[in-house]
């Protein structure tokens, strides 16, 4: 199968990448591990933020979003981002999407945390999935093919250049190649590494960044995670920072609230978390708003306290707690979401472009997957029309066969949920909200002793046809990987910056830490971690072997 372009990935950055390469004129397909209602965009609840209020201004976006960012924004994506938040706004509007509106024609907004003035727009608390609906729809209206459950497996190269993608069939696990012109990566971050304490689907598990990494693209900031401070205290479900921006309260068991719920993110939880550690329980209060207003405003909050928690916030309190919620490092690019590798393109929450710097602005996320999703299509039909196809190097087929055939065919001796939810209560234990060189190493030595038992791990079921195992094995290597890396950087960053909180160096250290981090690949078995400058200096760590076939 020949494509101009392929687009991994079907969250909003996807699918506004994928129509707006289709709209160039372009064969385009898109690849999603599992249906387009399954990323994290679809259950994206609170809003998307842009200047429309006469009291407001661009420039206040981005010096807040800045301000946001703790001093690691980039000032070129940040502007571009916000200068074009109306226009985005707009063209939603166009395909249909339904935000909430006044009597005077403008858009309702709600508060965020981190703003200084109101500018979240909103449809109701599922603004991300009326988002999704109807840009999927558009996508299947131009033409774009969309391949659910496909599972991408890795990069092919040509000459050091991109040829196209080997990808996994989940519905009978056979290895198939598809050859493209360009390439866009817009298939999610990585915390769902974090399992059994975040708010991502069970497929969140950082397969592009590690894919990208073997590849050889340089990837950026990974120890920078971010934690949301509203989630139900047991299994993570989100609530929404609608929730706060309508005026909810958090309070402890007395009733007494003990911070401002509309601080931004990263000081929320911190907050939270000491709270917890002093012997308290939290909640949410949202009794004071009345019925009427949560069954308009939050009515998906309302439902998911009531499954998730058997709480009616009409007349109850929600007990809450942090969990990882959005990774802010990913694949860097560039301002025009080019990355490392010629022709290969990044946006979304995968990709590191700099708008979020050390700590995300709620509202931030949907507008930066819109906006860069559109210039990441943009850019990568403009680079497909200028080649031609490269030929598909067969040896990466045969290598990723031999995985499957190897992970199916094996005797498991050791239970991959158990894995997956151990590496989760260790992250969020030791490289969570708090840190520590003591923490991180900690987390460190069980991550290399995760990544020894990993060639313990073979499917019971030796059936091709949509073994679920094969898929979370697979899943699981990546998320080694990615969680060995992002460790590393935490290490490494010996400061407090944004989400970032190191317990031994509480303070900034803009000499040594004033900038960002970055991950090269350095000959097979190694990778490089610098601050400031990729390739140059730094601090060399010997990698794991990641499969047998490596």
């Amino acid at each position: 199968m020949l494509y101009d372009v392929i687009v991994v990935g079907s969250g909003i950055a996807g699918l506004m990448s994928a129509l707006h390469a289709k709209r160039a004129g372009l064969s385009v397909a898109m690849l999603t591990k599992t249906t387009p209602f399954r990323s994290s965009s679809a259950v994206a609840s609170g809003g998307i933020n842009a200047v429309f209020s006469a009291e407001d201004s661009i420039q206040s976006h981005i010096e807040d979003t800045l301000a946001g960012g703790d001093g690691l924004g980039n000032v070129v994506s940040v502007s571009q981002m916000c200068a074009e938040a109306p226009s985005v706004i707009e063209e939603l509007l166009e395909m249909g999407v339904e935000f909430a509106f006044n009597e005077d024609g403008t858009p309702k907004q709600r508060p965020f945390g981190g703003a200084s003035k109101i500018r979240t727009c909103y449809s109701a608390d599922k603004t991300g999935a009326a988002i999704t609906q109807k840009l999927f729809a558009a996508c299947r209206e131009d033409g774009v093919e969309i391949f659910a459950n496909h599972m991408l497996l890795s990069i092919a190269k040509y000459k050091e250049q991109l040829s196209g993608v080997v990808v996994l069939k989940r519905s009978n696990s056979h290895v198939i190649a598809m050859a493209c012109k360009s390439l866009i990566l817009a298939g999610g971050g990585y915390a769902g590494i974090y399992r059994g304490h975040t708010t991502n689907a069970l497929e969140s598990s950082g397969d592009l960044l590690a894919i990208a990494h073997r590849a050889g693209l340089v990837l950026s900031n990974l120890e920078f995670m971010q934690f949301h401070p509203t989630t139900l205290s047991h299994g993570g479900t989100l609530i929404s920072e609608a929730a706060r921006g309508e005026g909810g309260y958090i309070v402890d068991e007395n009733g007494e609230r003990f911070v401002d719920e509309l601080t931004t993110r990263d000081k929320l939880s911190r907050a939270i978390l000491l709270h917890q550690k002093a012997g308290h329980k939290v909640y949410l209060d949202l009794r004071h708003l009345g019925a009427e207003t949560i069954d308009a405003k939050l009515p998906s909050t309302k439902k998911s306290a009531l499954s998730g928690a058997g709480v009616d916030i009409t007349t109850e309190l929600l007990e809450i707690a942090p969990a990882a919620h959005y990774s802010i490092g990913g694949i860097w690019t560039r301002e025009d979401t080019s990355t490392s590798m010629p022709n290969i393109f990044a946006c979304g929450e995968c990709a590191a472009n700099g708008v979020h710097g050390a700590n995300r602005l709620g509202g931030n996320s949907l507008l930066e997957a819109a906006y860069f999703g559109k210039v990441a299509g943009q850019e990568a039909a403009r680079s497909a029309k200028k080649r031609e196809f490269a030929p598909i190097d067969y040896a990466y087929v045969e290598k990723e066969m031999r995985k499957v055939e190897l992970i199916i065919g094996g005797e498991s001796l050791f239970n991959i949920n158990s894995m997956r939810k151990n590496l989760g209560e260790e992250l969020f234990r030791d490289a969570g909200v708090f840190r520590s060189e003591e923490s991180l190493s900690n987390a460190l030595e069980y991550i290399h002793y995760l990544i020894q038992k990993q060639y313990g791990l073979h499917c019971v079921s030796k059936e091709y046809a949509n073994n679920v195992e094969l898929s979370a094995i697979l899943e699981f290597k990546n998320a080694l990987l990615v969680a060995e890396m992002a460790v590393m950087c935490a290490l490494k960053r010996k400061e407090s910056r944004g989400v970032h909180y190191r317990e031994d160096h509480p303070q900034k250290d803009e000499q040594h830490f004033g900038r960002s981090s970055y991950v090269s690949p350095y000959g097979s078995d190694y990778f490089d971690v610098t601050f400031g400058e990729i390739h140059k200096g730094g601090f060399i760590y010997k990698l794991k072997k990641f499969f047998h076939f490596v």
